[in-house]
């Protein structure tokens, strides 16, 4: 039987409010995205489900992942530390592994259910990528509620 030495990706359970009901839904951290001059480290995490890798703003105070907005760069780019261009601004990438550092060793996050909505919703509207201020308005949660269900990717299959 072949043996795959490639290390699993880094993830991270993110509480999420959907149909499917209240969950931990385990992701992957695909990288890290920061202004050059480095005061603003933002994490690019995959939503297992729909595959989009959204950037999140972490409020430690919170416990929340804020989505500002959408990545659709491959994830070797991460990895060779390239930049890219958001909104008329350059940043630069890098690795999961960088990013994991910024969550301070909490593995559990809350997604701030306005503010993907309001990525989303731009996305649709414009087309485009670039950063956005949630303007959709939702009560915040700060913890995640005990006795959730958890969704592992193993769990996932080859969907």
């Amino acid at each position: 039987m072949p043996q795959n030495d490639a290390p699993a990706p880094p993830t991270l359970f993110l509480y999420t409010e959907e149909a499917r009901g209240n969950q931990l839904v385990e992701s992957i951290i695909v990288g890290q995205i920061a202004d050059f001059s480095g005061a603003e480290k933002l994490i690019v995490v995959q939503d297992p489900h729909t595959r989009i890798d959204f950037i999140y703003r972490i409020d430690h105070f919170s416990n929340n992942l804020d989505a500002v907005s959408i990545a659709a760069l491959p994830g070797e780019d991460y990895v060779a530390r390239k930049t890219t261009t958001i909104g008329g601004a350059t940043f630069k990438l890098a690795p999961a592994e960088e990013a994991v550092k910024l969550l301070r060793g909490k593995n559990q996050w809350i997604q701030d259910k306005g503010a993907v909505l309001s990525v989303l919703l731009r996305g649709a509207a414009t087309k485009n990528i670039g950063f956005v201020r949630p303007q959709i308005q939702r009560d915040r949660l700060t913890r995640v509620p005990a006795h959730v269900a958890v969704e592992y990717l193993r769990d996932r299959g080859a969907d």
